[in-house]
Order: C-alpha cells, then structure tokens, then sequence
C-alpha cells in the first residue's frame, strides 16, 4: 500500500509539473509574439524611433528646441522636440512619456524603406506597395501594428511624411 501511495505522489509530482512547463512555454510564446509584432518605425541619428515606444530624449545627441502643445489625442499636454531632420510629439500615455508622431522636416531624413521628402509616388508605392488608404486625394496611409505611415503628394512628389501612433478616439 505504500509503494501505491508513493507512485500516485509521483505521478502527481509529475502531473503538476509538466502543467507548470506547459505554462511557462504558453507565458514565453504569449511574450515573444508580442514582441514580433511588425511596426512602422525610423532611425533617426541612430536611434529607432517608434511610436507608441517610450522616449528618451538622451538618447539622440542632437539638442532639440522643446516646446508644449495642448493633446488632440490624449488628456493634458504634449512634448514636441523639433530637431533638424524631424519633429517627434510625445504624449503621456498611462503616465508614460510615449512618441505620438514623428513628422519628417527635411529630405534628408529617409523612411526604413529608403523614401524621402521630394521623392516620387513611383518610389513610395514600390517600397511600399499598392495597399493603402486614399481618405483624401492626395494622402496615401499604410498601416503597420499600431503604427500609420502618411505620405502627402502633389503634382507626383511627396510632400510630407509623418508616422503616427494609431488610436481610438
């Protein structure tokens, strides 16, 4: 009766374990599918730059002119960081400081895929492909995970370029 009672403990031992394992690699898959999740983002002085990521400010060595501006998508204010290449709005989301949008200033600031200020829509739609909203006439919007990428055009060159976190409201 006892080498009954001490085979059902490990049965048992091995039971709860093997649920504890199965838990552990559903928790890791959970974590790694999040963190796959593809996203529109820039480089911008080496730094990647995403919206809907946390900002830290010190980690582009550029000085920026700061200033603050009443949030159109959130409560309170925003931070605007205007650089030379780009203007980056941060908002405070859940009482972290959260890059909102990143707007591109001059042409040498390129997307990932290689598109700038002053380039074609031949350009944008081969690196970006033919899969894009058309709200107005002349912007072009794709979207990624959480993030839109706009594309102003007139008379074929873009115009404008801006990344911007996705939101309910």
């Amino acid at each position: 009766m006892n080498k009954c009672k001490l085979i059902l403990v490990i049965i048992l031992i091995m039971l709860v374990a093997a649920i504890l394992v199965g838990c552990k690699e559903k928790q890791m898959s959970k974590e790694n599918t999040i963190q796959s999740v593809e996203t529109f983002s820039v480089k911008y002085n080496g730094v990647e730059v995403t919206p809907g990521t946390e900002f830290n400010e010190s980690l582009i060595s550029e000085e920026a002119n700061f200033s603050e501006i009443a949030s159109c998508a959130f409560e309170g204010t925003d931070k605007m960081y205007t650089y030379s290449g780009v203007e980056l709005v941060v908002a405070n989301v859940n009482g972290k400081d959260k890059i909102y949008s990143v707007y591109f200033i001059t042409q040498d600031v390129k997307t990932a895929e290689g598109v700038g200020l002053t380039d074609n829509i031949s350009k944008m739609i081969e690196a970006y492909g033919e899969d894009y909203n058309q709200l107005i006439s002349n912007k072009y919007t794709y979207t990624k995970g959480e993030v839109e990428l706009s594309f102003i055009v007139q008379d074929d060159l873009i115009t404008s370029i801006e990344y911007v976190l996705k939101t309910n409201g």
